[in-house]
Formats: C-alpha cells, structure tokens, sequence
C-alpha cells in the first residue's frame, strides 16, 4: 500500500510570506511603589495584627526574647498584602526606644549580626523578596535586655507600638 497526497510525507511550508514581518511588542513589568501614609500608633493589644497600607503589609509584632549572646531579639511577622513581590529593601531597620524616666525616649542599639556567632537568630529584615500573600518572620538584635522593654517604643515601617514588648 503507497500513501500518496499525505501531509505527513509531503508537508506545506509554513511561515512568513514574502514581505510580512513580525513585530515584537514588550511591556514594562510593574514595579512595587511604597505609598506616603500617616503612621499608626498601636497602645493596647500590642499583638493584634496591624495594616501598614504604605508599605502594603500587615505586621503582627511576636514579641522580645533574650538573646543568647547579648541583649534581646525582636521578632516581627510580616506578611504582604501587595499583588507584587516585596523588594528586600522595602523594610527599613526598625527603631527601638525605652522611656527615660523623664516623659523622653532613648533609642535602644540594634547590634550587629555575626552568623559565626549569632547561631540561634536569622539575619536582620528580608533576605529575598517577599511574594504577594506571603509571610515571614523578621529578627533584629536590639542592645536591651526583654525586662528593659516593659515601657518601650518600636517603630517600624509606617506603624508604632508603644507599651510592653514583652509579649
């Protein structure tokens, strides 16, 4: 049996015709743009989770613990509310205060992150960008111990909690 007039053995070019060309289009990925928003203050339920809309994340402070080498470790959730990816350096270092006794505040060091040393801590802020709906925790080192922090102000992002970290 002989097939004749198959497609198979007798393909038809394919493609362009003389004199068409082929136009390539791009378009410009979005970029993440932080918005310019008031800060928050947070005075009462310290662990409730906490809307950042100039960031586009929601933070849920995890509270203070001693750290093994010096100090304490601040641990913060944050998730992104964003449809795009967070960059790594969307999320400034946070700021850490006590109350001096005299209606002011003095900033609490953050310290330095040494993965030789600080075994049991992850590094500080974001390591890779953050996905859309996806969450992570944040660990600073700060230079207080968790019983200095019972009258304390951590700032970060476009929200403030002021109270006891110690959660």
């Amino acid at each position: 049996m002989v097939a004749t007039g198959c497609s198979i053995l007798q393909p038809e070019e394919q493609g362009l015709n003389p004199g068409e060309e082929i136009a390539v289009t791009t378009s410009q990925t979005p970029e993440y743009q932080p918005k310019d928003t008031p800060n928050q203050e947070v005075t009462s339920n310290l662990r409730a989770p906490v809307s950042d809309k100039g960031l586009g994340v929601e933070w849920r402070l995890q509270g203070v613990y001693a750290d093994s080498y010096q100090g304490s470790v601040l641990t913060i959730l944050v998730k992104n509310t964003n449809e795009l990816p967070l960059p790594v350096d969307a999320i400034g270092d946070p700021v850490v205060e006590v109350a001096d006794g005299n209606g002011g505040w003095t900033a609490v060091p953050l310290l330095g992150y040494d993965p030789a040393v600080n075994t049991d801590v992850m590094p500080p802020g974001l390591d890779e960008p953050l996905g859309s709906g996806a969450s992570t925790n944040l660990q600073y080192r700060i230079g207080a111990a968790p019983g200095g922090l019972w009258n304390a102000r951590l700032s970060i992002g476009n929200v403030t909690w002021i109270g006891d970290l110690n959660l």
